[in-house]
This record gives C-alpha cells, structure tokens and sequence, in this order.
C-alpha cells in the first residue's frame, strides 16, 4: 500500500514537473518572438565601396580623405573611393543624383542648406543635408608671397584676387576685401578654373592672394621657396572687419592658428575657421550606411591620429561633437545619431537640437515652395528669382539659427 502511493507519486512529480518544463519552453518561445533583438557586433558587416566627392587635388580636404581611405582599407577592407572636384556646386550633384554616398564640403553646407547663394538657383533651393562627420578647418587664411610687400587685407587693393565659377571660394575672397572695406572693383579680378588651379597660380606669381586652408601644400611649398609665405591676418580685436566679413561667410569664427608652415605657439596666425571638411549627404541616405561611415571613421581615427598631426588636431570625436553643437544649424543623419548614441557620447539635449534644426529645415522648404508659386504667378524670371527668393528668405529666416 506505501509502496504504491509512493509510486503514484513518483508519476504525479514526474508530470508536474513535464509540464512545468512544457510551460517554461513556451514562454521562452514567446518571449524570444517578441523580445528586441539585437545583432551583435561581430557580424556587422562592412560595404565593399562607398564614394566621395572631394576638394580638388592638393586641398586640404583631399589630403584628409587621403588618410581616411588608407585606414578603412586596413580595418575593414572598405574601398573609400574619393573622387576631386575642383568647384564646390560640382561636388553636390552627385549626391544630390544618387552616383555617391557623401561629399566632402565646406562653406558649401551652409549654403545648400539655406538655398542662398549658388542655390539660390531655381534649380536648386534649401537641400535636406544630413552630416555624418565634422572635421575642424586648420584656419582659413590669405596665403600671399612673403616678399610681395602684401601683409594686410588692406593691401589687397589693385592686386590680383581669384574668382573661380560657382565656388564658394569667391565668398571667401571678399570677406579678405571687406575686412579692410575693399570691394571687387578695388581689385584685379583673376578668373581661375578650379581651386587647384588657384593654387598652383599663387605658387607661380600669376595671382597675389589665395584663401585657403593655413595647412594646403602649396603653403608648404612657399615656404620652402625663394619668395617665402606669408599670411594676412583677421585680428578678432577689429570689430568692424569682422562685423563686414560675416555678412559675406556667418558661419566663420575667430580661430588661432598655431599649425602650418612657418606657424606655432610662439608664432600663432589669427585668422577664421568652422567645419571643413564636412561628410556630408542627403536625408535619403539610408541608415546603415551613414551608421558605418561615422563608426569608421571614430573607429579609424586613433590609427590616422598616429600617421598625420593634421588629422590628430582635426578630425577627433571631441572635435567632431564640438562642431555639431556649435554649428548653428547642422543636422546629423539619423544613422550617425545611433552610433553615437551606441558608444553613449550622446548629450541628452542634443535631441532637442536636432528637432529645432529639422524644424527650421521643414520651414524653408515650405517657404521655398511658396516662393516658387509666387515667382510663377509674377511671371518672375529664373534670372531674377535668386533675388526674389533671398529677400524672402531674410524676411522669415534672416541669421543663422541656433
């Protein structure tokens, strides 16, 4: 009798304990349907190839990209195919086309952005830009021949400046012309092809003055010459100079720079800076991409840090995030957004800017809709639309946004 209740009590555990174990398999089940998955890191896999367009070559920006091909290579065996283009509106076609992935740019994202200046066209407008990567600008300076007798921006007057078509370039002469209150008619205007080209003429004496990065090899190039290098220098103590250049370039800051030929602590160069170059793409631009492109260059920069000084000072995470904050109006693409929040750099009221920046974003694309509706039922040219859609672009949007 206590032997067979003892056995029917072996079974009546043993099935409990069946359907206890039944029950916790099911639950796992569902739980593993439904729980959020996640893909670990060691099976992300890396494009094969991603295009660039970028400055021309002997810019500084080339020569950044430069370093950034050589280590995406070695650590992911990603082809970054970085293609020069020597003018500025040139560089964003093929993004805006869909042929590349990113362009390396400058002063050109503010204007895309905006739709002013060469895109104030109405073939172009405000575009949807997303950055996925801020590197600092060395110092943008006049480069001249140190023994060209020129040392101020007010000695510019009757000398030979560049203007290269389309190039924001041009911009960045007359902000050396304004600080010293100069104008295009003070001066000799030199058409140019490109910003190599532009380079290579100040090299050869053909113009007398380039704008440009303090770092491009030209500089180098100069300093090693008979004739020396020379910089003009945009000392922030004079207000008024600096109050005329940023009517021309708003995004320019005062910047010193202590690194380039014939610069260094001891013997700095005020001059102006922002972000440059900028890896910049459209809002079409899918997620994953733009994920990989800012892991690897976070993931590449200790070993380019270790091959170039340029890009040790230039293009660190720090300095990267920096820029995002105080670029007044940059908006980084969803993608990068997720990374940066994965390795938890994110700031928590960066969320909040990026709303306001996409906010003001939306809104010139309406004005701009608007101001194409308009112009059509003024019978107003494309010739004068520019003009027409810059005034009202001032009146709602006048100044750079937080």
């Amino acid at each position: 009798m206590e032997a067979g209740r003892t056995k029917k009590e072996i079974c009546f555990r043993a099935k409990k304990g069946l359907i206890c174990l039944s029950l916790v398999i099911f639950l796992l089940g569902i739980l593993f349907l439904f729980y959020p998955k996640t893909v670990p890191a060691q099976s992300f896999k890396a494009p094969e190839m991603i295009k660039l367009t970028t400055y021309d070559i002997g810019a500084t920006g080339y020569i950044m990209y430069g370093f950034l091909v050589e280590a995406m290579s070695e650590k992911y065996g990603t082809k970054l195919r970085a293609i020069p283009v020597g003018n500025d509106i040139a560089r964003m076609i093929p993004v805006r086309g869909k042929q590349v992935h990113f362009a390396g740019q400058g002063g050109d994202i503010y204007y895309a952005s905006e739709g002013l200046d060469r895109y104030s066209d109405i073939t172009w407008g405000p575009q949807p830009l997303r950055m996925v990567w801020l590197a600092r600008q060395p110092g943008h300076v006049g480069i001249v021949r140190k023994d060209s007798g020129i040392k101020t921006c007010a000695d510019l007057k009757g000398k030979r400046v560049p203007w290269i078509p389309g190039s924001v370039f041009n911009l960045f002469h007359e902000t050396l012309l304004v600080f010293a209150n100069l104008t295009w008619n003070d001066v000799t205007k030199v058409q140019i092809s490109g910003f190599g080209a532009m380079l290579r003429a100040l090299v050869d004496g053909k113009i007398d003055v380039a704008m440009a990065a303090i770092t491009v090899p030209p500089a180098y190039e100069l300093q090693a010459s008979p004739h020396g290098v020379g910089y003009l220098p945009l000392p922030p103590s004079d207000r008024e100079g600096w109050a005329r250049m940023l009517k021309v370039v708003p995004y320019y800051v005062p910047y010193k720079a202590t690194f380039g030929p014939g610069v260094s602590e001891e013997h700095p160069v005020e001059c102006a800076s922002y972000a440059y170059p900028g890896t910049v793409s459209y809002d079409f631009l899918d997620g994953d991409t733009a994920y990989f492109m800012t892991k690897a260059i976070y993931e590449c920069y200790p070993s380019m840090a270790k091959k170039s000084d340029l890009m040790r000072r230039f293009w660190s995470p720090e300095e990267c995030l920096k820029l995002f904050e105080s670029s007044r109006g940059y908006i980084l693409h969803p993608g990068s957004v997720r990374y940066f929040k994965e390795i938890k750099v994110w700031k928590p009221g960066w969320d909040e800017l990026q709303r306001k920046r996409l906010e003001r974003q939306k809104g010139l694309a309406t004005l701009w809709d608007k101001a194409m509706l308009e112009a059509q039922e003024k019978k107003i040219t494309s010739e004068k639309f520019p003009e027409f859609w810059v005034k009202m672009h001032d009146e709602s949007f006048g100044g750079l946004p937080d």
